[in-house]
Parts: structure tokens; sequence; C-alpha cells
């Protein structure tokens, strides 16, 4: 076998790894902005989506500082929250959706989740296990909270994503979806309409780093992570939506709550947001179906 056999399979993946590189190195922020400058935003005005993803009890534990630090800075959020966890912590969710937050169906088990479903990756169940785990979820939803979901989140989202929960989707109505990401690489995508009218709302990157998920998870825990120190991370936060407001774009992040509400960094995230308008996903979708 050549060297080039032994190496193919893992040859995209390198030089995605180099390109990225080489652009936050060299030209990250003209990157950031050539890309950002191109999406149309119909909204017209700078506007933000803040998102968060519960899918470890950690996560739990951190959501009565969350939906504190939101209310004191009367910002409202996304919330993708795992069906189990809504019948096992109720009163905590029915706190969220009284205070105005949108609850985004994450699934019932959340697949790969170490207490429940380990070892099950989402985009690895049959299509009839992918609805059982949506419609399940979305029972659960309307039982305990009341709540007539309209979005979804694939459990780790990205490459676990599938275009098979489009029909499910529409089959229960659902009006969007926020399972991709807006950089990465694969390349970049705006808002768009995928089968059964389902609006797909990507996540996205930050101006320094317009090439990964600006993300907690990629930021500040994994091994080698982009950052890897808080005050970084709020700073490029900050930066990020500073741009945001100077050129009245659109921009939405995902965040692991566990990992927010540490040292003060929900605060100093949250008091940047002045001057842009915050959104929920259920409020704005249809405003995208046009492009």
């Amino acid at each position: 076998m050549s060297s080039w056999e032994l190496i193919r399979p893992y040859s995209n993946k390198y030089v995605a790894y180099i390109a990225r590189s080489v652009i936050h190195a060299t030209c990250a922020q003209s990157f950031f902005t050539s890309f950002m400058k191109k999406q149309v935003n119909p909204l017209g005005r700078p506007t933000y989506a803040l998102t968060f993803d519960f899918d470890f009890e950690e996560d739990i534990e951190a959501f009565p500082s969350l939906l504190d630090s939101l209310k004191k800075h009367d910002v409202r959020a996304g919330l993708a929250v795992i069906g189990k966890f809504v019948e096992k912590y109720p009163d905590i969710h029915k706190r969220a959706v009284d205070e105005g937050h949108e609850i985004i169906n994450h699934t019932y088990t959340h697949p790969d989740n170490p207490h429940w479903a380990p070892d099950r990756f989402f985009n690895q169940l049959s299509y009839q296990e992918q609805k059982e785990e949506i419609e399940r979820a979305h029972e659960v939803y309307s039982k305990v909270l009341g709540v007539n979901c309209v979005g979804f989140r694939t459990p780790h989202y990205g490459n676990l994503h599938t275009e098979s929960v489009y029909p499910i989707l529409g089959e229960l109505e659902y009006k969007y979806s926020s399972s991709t990401a807006a950089c990465g690489y694969k390349g970049f995508a705006a808002p768009s309409v995928h089968s059964h009218g389902i609006v797909e709302i990507p996540t996205g990157c930050s101006l320094n780093f317009p090439l990964a998920i600006f993300d907690s998870w990629n930021m500040l825990r994994k091994k080698n992570p982009f950052l890897g120190d808080d005050g970084l991370f709020v700073e490029e936060f900050c930066n990020t939506i500073d741009f945001i407001r100077n050129n009245e774009l659109f921009l939405t992040h995902y965040f692991d709550p566990y990992d927010i509400v540490k040292n003060d960094k929900m605060d100093k995230m949250l008091s940047c947001l002045k001057g842009v308008d915050t959104v929920l996903y259920r409020d704005i979708y249809g405003l995208f179906d046009i492009l």
C-alpha cells in the first residue's frame, strides 16, 4: 500500500486543519468580515439569538444561576432541553418557560448521553428511532410544560445532524431547526429553507475564529481549546458582538450552561449585548424563509 493510500482517508481533515490554522493566524478578522457582510439580514438591525444546550446533569445544576443572570439583564434565550431532564426536573424548566424563554426540542434521551443513551449517536439511529426520540420529547414538553414546541436541535449537532429529521419535523408542524454550524469545514451557510419548509438556522463563529464554532466546548473545555481562558473568551464574545452592533448584522451562538455560569462569565457577556436586539428563534424564523 502506498503512503498516499494510507493517509487519503485523513487528507481532507488535515488540509482543512492547516487551512483553518493559517486563516486564524493571518487574516481572521478580514475573513470574518467578508463572510458576515455577504449575509442578508432581513431584520434590518443588529440582532442576536442566544441559546443553550442542556446535555448533562452539570448543566441542570447551573440552570438556576443562568436564569438569574438572564432575568437580571432582561434577556430571553432558547433552551435546547432533553425530555428526560424535563421529567426529572420539571420545576426549573417551568420557571424557564414562565420567564419567557423558548424550549427547543433536543430529543428525549439525547443519544450519547452517558446516563440514558451511552454509545448511541443520533445520526446512527434508524429513521424510526430518530422519530421516536423527537416525538416523545415533544409530548413531554406539551404534557409537563404546556409548551407547543416549534424548533429542534440535533444532539451534538454539526456532523451528527442528518437531513432525515426534516420530514419528521414537518409532520410535527415544526418551523425551524438549529442543528448546523455556519462556520466550518463544509463552508458557510446563512439561514435557509430545507425540505418540508423547515428553516435551518446555523450557529455562528466569532471575529478571530471564523472557521470554528464559537461555543464553550471548543473555546474552553476540549483538549487543546482555541482559547482556554475565561477572560479571553469573554473578550472574544464582546468584540464579536461589537462587530454585529456596528454593522447591523444577525448572529446566533450556543453555549453549555455549566461552562458559562462559572467565574461570572454570564453577567459579563450579557452586559456586552446593550444596543443589540436579543430575539428567540420562534420570533424570527419566518423572516428567513425567503432567502
